[in-house]
Order: structure tokens, then sequence, then C-alpha cells
């Protein structure tokens, strides 16, 4: 039965973004964590083919979580894979709670989503499919309370 409403709210909260943008995105994906807990080793995994050098790009994580996390912070490991094989790691850290524990993120019931930006109005060098894992970086390992991972990549809405 949870599995039914978490689909039923993935699905509800995916078409209000959708329907909220003109374009569709260029990448938009999300992957489920193991309810026992998030280990440090095990990275979520996302792909994407560039084919338009011309445009600029929006990217942010999508995070889910619920009451139940630990702390108002995280931090993740960024891992780029680039067509022809660079590779380039970024961390990106945030706030999930405000100093009284009031979750940033909206939701219903005890799960919040919180989407991060975390690249706006930027190009790509070159075409090809490009891949990201995602990595927790906390000191807690298993993590407990996040529940999903996503990848949003998206036209620019302000390209200039």
């Amino acid at each position: 039965m949870l599995h039914y409403f978490k689909a039923i709210l993935a699905l509800t909260f995916g078409l209000i973004f959708w329907s909220s943008c003109g374009d569709l995105p260029i990448s938009n994906s999300s992957i489920e964590i193991d309810p026992d807990g998030w280990y440090a080793s095990d990275h979520a995994s996302f792909e994407w083919d560039i084919v338009d050098l011309e445009l600029k790009y929006d990217a942010f994580v999508d995070i889910r979580h619920n009451s139940d996390y630990p702390y108002s912070n995280l931090y993740l490991f960024l891992d780029f894979t680039f067509p022809n094989g660079n590779q380039r790691r970024d961390t990106l850290a945030f706030t999930l709670a405000d100093e009284r524990g009031r979750w940033y993120g909206s939701g219903i019931g005890d799960i919040i989503d919180y989407r991060v930006s975390f690249q706006e109005n930027f190009e790509f060098p070159i075409n090809g499919k490009y891949r990201l894992k995602v990595a927790h970086g906390m000191r807690q390992d298993p993590l407990s309370g996040i529940t999903d991972i996503g990848f949003w990549l998206e036209k620019s809405q302000n390209p200039h």
C-alpha cells in the first residue's frame, strides 16, 4: 500500500512540475532508495543525450525524504562523465530544514520533496551521452530517511 501511495504522489508531483513548464525536460528521472538506508557506495545513476550545443540549460537534483531524516542538511557528490570520457566531481551542500526543524520542501504527510538547482543557464561543451552518479557525503552510513533521488535537466528559463 505504501508503494502505491508513493507512486501516486510521484505521479502527482511530476504532473505539477510538467504542467508548470512550457517545455518538456531534456531529462527527468528518479531512483528509489532502499528503505533500509542509502549507503555511500550506492550511486543513483542518470544519463542523457545532448544534441544541441547552442541551447543553455538548467539542472536540478530532486530529493525526496521522510520526516525521519535525522539532519537539517545534506551533502551530495555529483560525478559527471562526459561523452569523451572526461570526468568531473562536484560537491553539493544544502539545507533541508530551518533552525527550528521545519522542512523547506513541500509534500503530503511525512514525505517531503525538495528541488535543488545546481547549474543555471549553462552550455554543454560537446554533443553526446552524459552520465551523472549521485552519492551522499554524510557521515552516517547507511543514511536513513532519504527515499528518492532524481535528476531534472531542462532548457534554461533565462537563456541570456
